[in-house]
């Protein structure tokens, strides 16, 4: 009865955090992982309606719940191995995802190439994801979107990329595939890094 109730418990273990950048990211994040119905949680400012910038994501992973393995495990139901200086965190990964157009050129650098948190003890699982100026240049050179004002996004993201609250099929797998197969091989970003993530858990959840 106790190996059941540990593998019940094991397919309900979060694989990822993606903390965005701001609403725009928040509402594209929920509208692949409900598509492909997996455990992720999500972290933005507000809720989406304040942004979070390169510059201050050290203020931020300072602070609970990111601070320590122990607030993190508090928050987020997460799988942890071993005590002490070996606890670490299994099958799990932080995606960061941010625009590049409000910070200096090292900042963006530290940041892609993950040395802004060489320090931090969530390192490890970091990936950082960049949208080089920021995601909506990105996604309307992929066609992703249309050129929207700033009055509209809300609306504009969430009717373009709606929450799935229907069940897993096919269908609806290669609509994400679709939408990352836009994205590939460009050089303004790495955002399907963390889609080839979400479906490599398929097999896994």
């Amino acid at each position: 009865m106790a190996v059941k109730q540990k593998k019940l418990r094991s397919l309900h273990y979060s694989k990822a955090l993606v903390i965005c950048h701001g609403l725009s990211e928040l509402q594209i994040t929920k509208y692949i992982y409900t598509n492909l119905h997996l455990p992720v949680r999500t972290y933005a400012k507000d809720n989406g309606k304040h942004s979070i910038q390169i510059t201050s994501l050290l203020n931020l992973l300072s602070s609970a719940p990111f601070g320590s393995l122990s607030q993190f495990c508090d928050e987020y139901t997460v799988q942890a191995e071993g005590s002490g200086n070996k606890q670490h965190l299994v099958n799990f990964k932080v995606f960061i995802i941010m625009d590049t157009d409000d910070c200096t050129d090292q900042q963006k650098a530290d940041f892609m190439n993950g040395r802004m948190f060489s320090d931090h003890w969530l390192s490890p699982y970091i990936v950082p994801i960049a949208n080089i100026p920021n995601l909506e240049k990105v996604f309307e050179k992929a066609k992703l979107i249309r050129k929207i004002k700033s009055s509209e996004k809300g609306t504009y993201y969430s009717e373009t990329f709606p929450i799935n609250k229907g069940q897993l099929t096919p269908g609806t797998v290669t609509e994400i595939e679709a939408f990352c197969d836009k994205l590939e091989n460009r050089k303004d970003t790495n955002f399907p890094d963390m889609i080839h993530y979400f479906l490599s858990l398929l097999q896994k959840v």
